[in-house]
């Protein structure tokens, strides 16, 4: 398989360049269910992508006036493979509203801001993305 562009070239990735992809990990917290998760491995990067829907009541206007989420709201965990060695901070969305995410090495997934008088209602999607290497 050729070089891609984004591909880091080393040992691991001279080795093994075939994707492996992971689709367990990610537990929702009460009120949401996954929808999506995948985490692709290939040449010792990692990219991860998770949609959860909420499936509880509507959450209106998590970010009050200026937008930070008060206490933060871990809404899911996700396992070891999917965990970074530092925390990340991600952006978030529902193609209506969006907001910001951290992901923890302990597994925790906060939703920390949110976009002022924006609710987001039961059925809404939220999705997030984060590439790390081990």
């Amino acid at each position: 398989m050729p070089w891609q562009p984004g591909q880091i070239i080393d040992a691991d990735g001279l080795n093994n360049p075939t994707p492996t992809t992971i689709t367990t990990g990610v537990t929702a917290a009460s009120g949401w269910v996954v929808t999506l998760q995948t985490l692709d491995i290939v040449s010792g990067s990692r990219i991860a992508n998770v949609v959860l829907q909420r499936s509880g009541a509507d959450i209106t206007n998590p970010g009050g006036s200026s937008g930070n989420i008060t206490p933060d709201l871990e809404i899911c965990t996700v396992d070891e493979d999917w965990r970074p060695r530092d925390s990340l901070y991600e952006l978030c969305s529902t193609g209506i509203g969006h907001g910001s995410m951290r992901i923890q090495p302990d597994g925790s997934c906060q939703w920390l801001t949110w976009i002022p008088g924006a609710n987001v209602t039961s059925g809404s999607s939220m999705r997030w993305s984060w590439t790390f290497a081990r």
